[in-house]
């Protein structure tokens, strides 16, 4: 079985806890203070420093280290591109390279290259690196004691307004004699310092894949259990399924509708409505659900609701105590980091400068990092079809994209949604190499109202993935509604 520990005692975890969690460290006596932050992610931190910076008196509270467990997202998303590089690696006669054996992995130097990562991008999110912006840190579990104080640590923090930013948790499914020690989530994969030859994946959703695949191409044999009917079923159908033939070609082993009911000895049963199966592993990798970080908060004393998937908000990211607001996942239901602070920088503003900014009015695109990367941004045929949207779809097959035929990373496409009849874009789906940043354009496109017509006004260099751009526009539109399979792939661009 391999070892698992959450901060394996190394230099660059040892440097990543001294900037989180100074050692001997004495927090200061409390106070009073315009804004209270509780939580210190990527909400957190986003919160109290737009705050500080701006001349307000600020605390931030956290329990464990700040930075959101060093941003695990980015992490997870590190070991994306490095098993990628691996990949490419083995695929040299696509670019007419004779490679006499498959590239080997050091998986432990891997590791501590992320690790090293994380130990340098903690810096920014260190306590004294915020405490240079003007806030004061306090470190310990922090509970609310009144609607408009907090105890930390022995220390009774008294605020003017208050941002709950505490984030979220991977979700753990009860599984009969699977103990804490024997698996692994998003927090704890990265103190791994030997590949588990046997993997289990739980979960079906962005995580989960992408942990998957980079896992199978270092080396790891990979199962992927979901009781879902399809992995990622959150995008659309088409995308699903064309991730799933991807890492089918690449040789995981995907068992849908089923979940984990034991463990044994190095064996999980995992059982669906028809049969029953045995796995052998190594380790469990949890890439399932989160949810929102409250435990402990005492909300109550707060005057502060929860919802079914966190803490109740308005539009304007403000609880049922009006001088207390909510960022990120612990409230806000697009669960991604970017979200988390820009949700933060809306709470600040609505609090402390009197402004009403909707969070409805947030643009949020979001990426899956598989490869292909699925990049999306407001409305899909799906989303569209749920809001009983008209809606007409300017799509194109990557095949027809130079760059794309250049670095033989052609399996994907890019679609742009338009109101029906009109040129007004209402959201995109991009799926294929680099679409994370391909989304960022569309992004910008919606949030400031520009025109399908307005995008091949924008010069793009040549060959490049943007490119794609100024040939979906001269797509002639096919109704989402009578979409088929053959309409887009027939597209004369």
């Amino acid at each position: 079985m391999v070892s698992i520990e959450f901060f394996r005692s190394d230099i660059y975890n040892e440097l990543a806890i001294s900037h989180g969690h100074p050692q001997g460290r004495v927090n200061r006596k409390g106070g009073d203070y315009d804004l209270l932050v509780l939580g210190g992610g990527p909400a957190g931190l986003v919160s109290a420093v737009t705050a500080a910076t701006q001349g307000y008196r600020v605390a931030i509270t956290k329990q464990h280290l700040t930075g959101g467990t060093n941003r695990s997202s980015v992490l997870s998303k590190a070991l994306s591109r490095y098993s990628h590089v691996f990949y490419n690696a083995g695929r040299g006669n696509n670019f007419g390279s004779r490679v006499a054996s498959p590239p080997q992995v050091d998986f432990a130097r891997v590791m501590e290259i992320i690790r090293r990562m994380r130990s340098l991008s903690s810096a920014d999110d260190a306590v004294g690196a915020v405490e240079d912006t003007g806030a004061d840190v306090y470190l310990g579990h922090a509970r609310f004691i009144s609607p408009h104080a907090v105890g930390v640590d022995g220390r009774e923090l008294r605020f003017r307004k208050a941002i709950i930013a505490t984030g979220s948790q991977v979700l753990l499914p009860l599984v009969e004699g699977l103990q804490a020690e024997c698996y692994l989530t998003d927090e704890t994969v990265f103190s791994l310092t030997e590949l588990p030859a046997r993997l289990v994946v739980i979960g079906g959703g962005p995580l989960a894949c992408e942990l998957a695949q980079a896992f199978h191409r270092l080396g790891s044999e990979v199962d992927l259990v979901t009781d879902s009917d399809d992995i990622l079923p959150s995008e659309e159908g088409a995308v699903a399924a064309l991730i799933r033939r991807r890492l089918e070609r690449e040789g995981l082993r995907l068992h849908l509708g089923m979940k984990p009911v034991r463990a044994n000895d190095r064996r999980l049963t995992i059982q669906g409505k028809a049969s029953t199966r045995e796995l052998v592993y190594d380790a469990v990798l949890f890439g399932t659900g989160r949810k929102a970080n409250v435990d402990g908060l005492n909300l109550r004393a707060a005057g502060v609701s929860l919802g079914t998937s966190g803490i109740e908000v308005d539009e304007y990211l403000r609880t049922t105590n009006p001088d207390i607001y909510a960022a990120g996942d612990v409230a806000f239901p697009e669960k991604f980091t970017h979200a988390a602070m820009a949700t933060a920088r809306i709470c600040v503003a609505n609090a402390l400068s009197g402004v009403n900014w909707s969070a409805r009015e947030l643009v949020v695109p979001h990426c899956t990092y598989t490869d292909p990367e699925i990049a999306q941004v407001g409305l899909t045929r799906s989303r569209a079809r749920q809001k009983s949207i008209p809606i007409d779809e300017h799509r194109l097959d990557l095949g027809k994209v130079e760059r794309a035929l250049i670095d033989r990373e052609d399996d994907g496409f890019a679609a742009i949604y338009t109101r029906q009849g009109t040129g007004e874009i209402v959201g995109a789906l991009l799926v294929g190499a680099h679409a994370g940043e391909i989304i960022s354009e569309v992004t910008l496109a919606i949030a400031n109202k520009v025109p399908l017509d307005a995008l091949p006004r924008a010069v793009h260099c040549y060959p490049t993935p943007a490119e794609k751009y100024r040939r979906l526009r001269n797509a002639a539109p096919v109704s989402a509604d009578s979409w088929s399979e053959r309409s887009w792939q027939t597209m004369r661009i």
